[in-house]
């Protein structure tokens, strides 16, 4: 697939079919992506799929814990809250995709739902997860992750396939690790949901706005 091409179509997509993602596709991605830039080279990341049975037992088990509203416990630090142009793209994102979604303002119970499906990872049948040996240091790991996991999802793209990264999908990371056999001493840092989107649905088809050239860049 042709870089621009690949860079204007990908988006977070929140509504997937229950189409298996084959795991061919799979590993034809990871081995486009195991080609992303890292600090020094170190490479500190390592993938493990959850499809299946696994995905539906972490959807299960994630909605269960997001029904009785118990807080996010991460292996890495998330952020509270954002201040001002932050709060303001973040608040715009969530205004924006809910009237796409034809979810009103005052319709609690239908945001309430939507937050729970983030749990069950919007019905994609398979989550990657990117982790990290929990010895080393967190942000230029994290970052090195970032690299690998947005060329992840641009390797799925070119498989046919819709991502997103998911931070619901590391709110428990003690859930994770005991389905995927994980070891205790590696940290979850992100999940990417994927699969095919429904594109009958809005939530499938939302795109979100990006700040112009000039408000971003400039030349010192």
């Amino acid at each position: 697939m042709e870089l621009t091409k690949a860079v204007l179509e990908r988006k977070s997509i929140r509504a997937f079919l229950p189409t298996p993602v084959s795991r061919e596709a799979i590993v034809r991605a990871t081995e486009l992506c195991r080609w992303a830039p890292s600090w020094g080279n170190t490479q500190p990341w390592e993938i493990v799929i959850a499809d299946g049975d696994k995905c539906r037992t972490l959807a299960d088990r994630f909605y269960e814990e997001g029904r009785r509203g118990a807080p996010p416990r991460p292996n890495i630090e998330m952020p509270i809250e954002f201040s001002d142009v932050y709060k303001r793209r973040y608040m715009d994102l969530g205004r924006a995709l809910l009237t796409h979604m034809g979810i009103e303002r005052d319709d609690k119970d239908a945001r309430i739902q939507h937050y729970l499906n983030m749990y069950r990872f919007f019905g994609a049948p398979c989550v990657a997860y990117f982790i990290i040996d929990g010895k080393l240091n967190e942000p230029y790991s994290c970052l090195d992750i970032g690299s690998i996991a947005t060329t992840f999802c641009y390797a799925a793209l070119q498989e046919g396939l819709g991502t997103i990264y998911l931070a619901a999908s590391m709110h428990f990371p003690d859930i994770v690790k005991s389905v995927l056999e994980i070891p205790a001493d590696k940290k979850v840092v992100i999940g990417i949901a994927v699969g095919y989107p429904d594109d009958s649905k809005p939530a499938a088809t939302f795109r979100s706005d990006r700040d112009s050239v000039d408000q971003i860049l400039r030349f010192a």
